[in-house]
């Protein structure tokens, strides 16, 4: 959990965040700096208050606090004195000295190899079409080529996501085809699901599949199966056609 403290002094404003569950706002010296440095404002006491992060029971949720040090000036909070130790909100204004400043809590994002698959899976979605992807790094220039350069061997074909299909063992890798050979078996009353599927591998997107397909005791009949970049970054989308038995 981060503190995100908004601060704003002589008509600037500026942004800390702090990775401590208590941290010392004042003015850092020589001798000892505290967690948020509210220099040059020479109003502030050197510890003034501290920002506390609490976890209230009650509701499961993570709560920021502050607690006045005895400063010489004081502490005002939405213009009341400040004595106690009070919860405060992103919209609430801390006065300290000629400072004003707002505090919010930021949930630290997890890394990736803590993450749960389902936990993986909601982060990419989120990315997907977003215009926020790193930009693919430029390509060097190539040398130009000399008498004695032999030339260069051809580039790797690009992978085929139809490939990709047939390691897929609950999908067909041509679409049209088994659509119609199951609608041919089936004959005209019979009904089906579509359903949408994101993984970071194959083997994933199969998992994910069959488990739907037990859990809803269906039939996957037909798919396309999309690759989103490479490498480390790579995803694999599926749309899947279900055949459903038991359906009236």
């Amino acid at each position: 959990m981060l503190f995100s403290v908004e601060i704003t002094f002589d008509g600037e404003t500026r942004e800390v965040e702090v990775e401590k569950p208590e941290a010392i706002v004042g003015r850092s010296t020589p001798a000892e700096e505290v967690d948020v440095d509210l220099n040059p404002d020479a109003l502030v006491s050197r510890k003034h208050l501290i920002l506390k992060m609490d976890y209230n029971m009650g509701t499961s949720k993570n709560e920021a606090w502050i607690h006045d040090q005895g400063s010489s000036r004081g502490t005002l909070l939405n213009g009341e004195p400040l004595t106690d130790p009070v919860m405060v909100s992103k919209d609430d204004v801390i006065a300290v000295g000629q400072s004003e400043l707002r505090v919010r809590l930021l949930k630290k994002p997890k890394a990736k190899k803590d993450m749960s698959f389902q936990e993986k899976v909601e982060a990419r979605s989120k990315n997907f079409g977003s215009s926020k992807e790193a930009p693919a790094p430029k390509p060097k220039p190539k040398p130009k080529p000399t008498v004695a350069d032999e030339p260069p061997p051809p580039p790797p074909p690009e992978e085929d996501v139809r490939e990709l299909e047939a390691d897929i063992p609950v999908v067909s890798s041509d679409d049209a085809q088994a659509a119609g050979a199951a609608f041919a078996l089936l004959g005209d009353n019979f009904q089906t699901e579509a359903a949408g599927f994101v993984a970071f591998s194959i083997e994933d997107l199969s998992s994910a599949v069959n488990r739907y397909a037990r859990e809803n005791k269906m039939h996957p009949i037909s798919a396309s199966v999309v690759q989103e970049d490479k490498g480390s970054r790579a995803s694999f989308r599926a749309m899947v056609i279900f055949y459903c038995p038991n359906a009236k």
